[in-house]
C-alpha cells in the first residue's frame, strides 16, 4: 500500500470514530420522527404488502413482530454510503378498518452525504404494492 492510500483510510478511519455509528436501535429509538401515512386498509394486508415491499430492496430486515407492528431493517455498507437503519411501524387505527405507517430513516454515519431516501423509496413501493387487483 502507498502512502497515499494509508492516509485516507486513516481519515476514513478517524471520521468513523469521530461521528458515531448508529445502529436499527436508534432507528427504533426515533419513533414518531418519521414520515407517516395512514392507508383505508386492514392491519394484516398492509403488514404483508411492506414485508413483499422490503424484498425489493437492498435492505436487510433484522427483525419483525407482527404483535407489535414493528420491523427493523438496515442497508449495509456500500461503496457509496456507510449505510442505513431503517424502523417501521404498522398499527391499526379506526377499529382495524384503516392502518398507519410510519418509516424512520436513520444515517448509520451522520456525516454521510450519499444515503438514500427510504422513508420515500418505500412509501412509493408499498402504494404501487397495495394499490394492485
Amino acid at each position: 500500500m502507498t502512502i497515499r492510500s494509508l492516509s485516507t483510510l486513516f481519515m476514513v478511519f478517524a471520521m468513523l470514530l469521530q461521528s458515531g455509528c448508529a445502529t436499527v436501535k436508534d432507528a427504533e429509538a426515533r419513533r414518531g420522527s418519521g414520515r407517516t401515512e395512514v392507508y383505508d386498509l386492514p392491519k394484516q394486508t398492509v403488514w404483508n404488502g411492506m414485508l413483499k415491499v422490503l424484498g425489493t430492496t437492498s435492505l436487510n430486515i433484522v427483525s419483525t413482530d407482527e404483535s407489535k407492528g414493528v420491523i427493523l431493517a438496515r442497508r449495509k455498507l456500500t461503496w457509496f454510503s456507510f449505510g442505513e437503519n431503517v424502523a417501521i411501524y404498522i398499527e391499526p387505527v379506526n377499529d382495524n378498518a384503516s392502518t398507519r405507517v410510519e418509516v424512520v430513516n436513520v444515517k448509520r454515519v451522520e456525516s454521510n452525504k450519499n444515503t438514500l431516501d427510504w422513508e420515500t423509496r418505500i412509501f412509493t413501493k408499498l402504494n404501487r404494492e397495495l394499490r394492485k387487483p
